[in-house]
Parts: C-alpha cells; sequence; structure tokens
C-alpha cells in the first residue's frame, strides 16, 4: 500500500470519527481514538516529504484535503469543549479545596491582640 492510500485511509477513518457525535460515557474512548488517528496520521504525512504522488495519488490527497478542510471547525470545537471541561474541573477541585480549609488560601485581613496588663 502506498504512503498516499495510507494518508487517504487514516484522513477517511477520522473524518468519520469526527463526524460521528460523542456522548459523555464514551469521551474518553473518542478522545484516545483521535488522539491515535491525528498521531498515525502526522507520521505518515512526514514520511511524505519529497515524494511526488501520481495521478491517482494525487486524486486521493485532493479528496483527503477537502475532508480535511471540513474536519478543522469540527476538531477546533472539540479542543475547546476540552479545554472548558479541564477549566470546569479545575474549578471544582478548587471549590472543593476551600471547602475542606476556608482559611488555607486567603492571607489574613487583620489580627485583635488582646494586650494583658
Amino acid at each position: 500500500m502506498s504512503s498516499f492510500k495510507k494518508l487517504y485511509d487514516i484522513t477517511e477513518q477520522l473524518f468519520k470519527l469526527v463526524g460521528s457525535s460523542s456522548n459523555k460515557e464514551e469521551r474518553e474512548i473518542y478522545i484516545e481514538k483521535l488522539t491515535s488517528l491525528v498521531d498515525e496520521r502526522e507520521i505518515v504525512l512526514s514520511s511524505l516529504n519529497g515524494v511526488e504522488p501520481s495521478e491517482t495519488d494525487k486524486e486521493l490527497l485532493k479528496k483527503a484535503v477537502e475532508w480535511n478542510q471540513q474536519m478543522a471547525p469540527k476538531l477546533q470545537q472539540e479542543l475547546n469543549m476540552i479545554k472548558r471541561d479541564m477549566l470546569q474541573l479545575k474549578q471544582k477541585k478548587e471549590t472543593g479545596r476551600r471547602y475542606e480549609n476556608p482559611y488555607a488560601h486567603d492571607p489574613v485581613d487583620g489580627a485583635f491582640i488582646d494586650k494583658k496588663n
């Protein structure tokens, strides 16, 4: 199998994966699949440097580029959702820590010192 065909197949799998919706229960599996496909695609792309495609490979690349352009906004949206979820998780952890020990993070505003005569 040529590297261009392999790139086409990986891009097709990625396109189908991005097109499918992920629910909260399967989100971790979805992200793992997405990451592995992107990593695999990156390896194939790096191996293609300087290789001239044939006419049939050019057609495959044209379709892969088209899919890539359609996937880009969806992938960016997915990245933004992951960032938002990570921020929410961080805020929940901070809120939990403050609830457990409310005076640990706040500096002392003032103190009353009772002077004994």
